[in-house]
């Protein structure tokens, strides 16, 4: 029944996931796997669930916002180590607010927290790669959701953004359904 969910996985992982061209999908890949499994955690669905509980039922902006804003005001963004590749699963975000401490991570950590975050509780997501240069090679990653039909951008790595929220100035974008 369980079959997929590794509880005893490391909570935060450091490899080498390719290089040049791969890194990207091959961290993608991760990453999807990470939310598919950490949605499905009762931790996080109830951290999400106490998150909203105070939003109008069925309101999905309401909703969306109350973890987006939560998320930002609670995190700072940090890079990963120099040529290494780091994806934090939410369980150590959640170690962190719990403890009443601010989290850290980078735009992959912050993917997978509001996206495991929200598809948790119902909302469909997906992953936006983006590169803002001449060369297709994405350098940045962000969530996507789904709300009333509706696919709007979640970037919580920048203080003072809303959900829908897109960084201009995009020379490549590809998103990947999760």
């Amino acid at each position: 029944m369980f079959k997929d969910i590794d509880i005893f996985a490391p909570l935060v992982r450091m490899e080498s996931l390719g290089f040049g061209a791969l890194i990207p999908e091959n961290t993608v890949r991760r990453m999807i796997d990470v939310i598919n499994i950490s949605a499905k955690n009762i931790r996080v669905r109830n951290f999400a669930a106490e998150l909203v509980k105070h939003t109008r039922q069925k309101d999905q902006w309401s909703e969306a916002d109350a973890i987006f804003h939560w998320i930002q005001d609670h995190s700072r963004y940090v890079r990963d180590p120099q040529g290494t590749e780091m994806i934090q699963t939410p369980l150590v975000a959640l170690d962190y607010f719990n403890r009443g401490l601010v989290w850290q991570g980078d735009c992959d950590d912050y993917t997978v927290l509001l996206l495991s975050l929200y598809k948790s509780i119902g909302y469909p997501v997906a992953i936006r790669t983006a590169s803002y240069y001449q060369h297709k090679r994405p350098g940045h990653v962000y969530g996507l959701m789904r709300i009333y039909d509706n696919w709007y951008p979640v970037d919580g790595i920048k203080q003072g953004a809303w959900v829908g929220w897109e960084k201009e100035g995009a020379t490549y974008v590809k998103d990947y359904k999760i």
